[in-house]
């Protein structure tokens, strides 16, 4: 494979999800390839990088039905120059905001062949949160309009090559599925520590199911509550344990009388403590492309609960290590937590499925796929 040199443009890079710590974790790889991202926010959610440069926005304003991203306004005079200085054989799109807007120009511009990956699913995203069939339908004008002349469009899972294919319109010839990665040295059963939970003023002996992710109406975390609401009503020793922020937040004191609890936005090694320190990972949004944090806890030897919908359910099915289940079944939902509460063997069939499949699925195996791919563009 010829070296291939790599610009990649990014909206969302110092945010707090999984896309920008999927991109953190590609930038501290060291191989004959270059990666170089760029990108333009006041967000300083994981450490400077030597290979990520960051010109400062013009202003800011939240994103429209999705407060926890901002639209930028940034400079693309000084973005353009650092693109020359990089001269890359592939420009690559992370976001279709306006950085990404500005990399598509310039690929243009410079008559650089550009691709994509197609992290998030904005048309659901904003569906959830409008419920307005018009705001989707025009965001996915948008995305069509966006990514018509890519040479190719990376998705995180082969679950959205249909979606991609009828919602952007693209050539299936144009689709590749980017091999799923996390660091795998950051999560794993060996951080477990039951006493961390006397930190938080949680019980140690109670079973905890666990979220990871945004707090917020598209996640489907209402009817995660619902969920717990109703299994504090039979007595048994059960929590919930969610970490993130978002608009739920607000209920934090009074859902605490149901064993939900709320630890708020959580990083590094503490989150590394608190996934491995739970029993299962329960995860309802159905418009996730990955779902990194599954991937997380998986990785941290925790059984998983998904949707039907979406990415992860695919990791799901072919590791067998964990339940899929309709959105709309809420009793399947119920009967799985008392399931998962009652077998403890089945937890750890689960629990040994999820370390297995990880094993495969380190960020470095991710990202020689991502460059292997791409090369064939170049």
């Amino acid at each position: 494979m010829n070296k291939v040199n790599i610009v990649l443009f990014s909206d969302t890079v110092y945010d707090l999800n999984g896309v920008s710590r999927f991109l953190n974790d590609f930038a501290e790889i060291k191989s004959d390839n270059k990666f170089t991202i760029i990108t333009s926010t006041k967000k300083t959610a994981f450490s400077q990088k030597e290979n990520i440069y960051n010109t400062k926005p013009y202003f800011k304003i939240s994103m429209p039905f999705y407060s926890e991203l901002d639209l930028v306004f940034p400079n693309p005079f000084k973005m353009a120059k650092r693109l020359k200085q990089l001269s890359p054989n592939l420009i690559h799109i992370s976001t279709p905001g306006p950085v990404g807007l500005i990399g598509s120009f310039l690929a243009k511009i410079y008559k650089i062949p550009k691709a994509g990956i197609y992290h998030t699913d904005f048309p659901e995203y904003i569906f959830k949160n409008t419920n307005s069939k018009l705001c989707r339908e025009i965001s996915k004008r948008y995305l069509r309009f966006f990514y018509r002349n890519f040479d190719a469009i990376f998705v995180r899972s082969d679950e959205y090559k249909k979606i991609v294919i009828n919602d952007l319109k693209i050539d299936k010839s144009k689709l590749f599925t980017l091999k799923a990665g996390i660091d795998t040295k950051k999560f794993s059963p060996s951080f477990r520590d039951k006493n961390i939970w006397c930190n938080y003023r949680i019980k140690t002996d109670t079973l905890k199911f666990l979220y990871v992710g945004r707090v917020t109406k598209e996640k489907n975390i209402k009817f995660l509550i619902e969920l717990f609401k109703e299994i504090s009503l039979l007595g048994k020793p059960i929590e919930l344990i969610i970490v993130g922020n978002g608009e739920f937040l607000k209920y934090k004191e009074e859902l605490k009388k149901y064993s939900i609890n709320f630890l708020g936005v959580k990083q590094a090694e503490e989150l590394s403590k608190i996934y491995a320190s739970c029993d299962v990972f329960i995860f309802p949004s159905t418009t996730d492309t990955l779902g990194q944090v599954v991937l997380e806890a998986m990785c941290s030897g925790l059984p998983v609960i998904v949707t039907n919908e979406g990415g992860p359910k695919g990791f799901v099915t072919f590791s067998n290590s964990g339940i899929v289940l309709d959105i709309k079944d809420k009793k399947g939902w119920l009967d799985s937590i008392i399931k998962l509460y009652e077998d403890r063997n089945l937890q750890n069939i689960y629990s040994q499925n999820a370390k297995t499949f990880m094993l495969d699925n380190d960020i470095k195996n991710s990202y020689e796929d991502f460059f292997m791919k791409n090369s064939l563009l170049c």
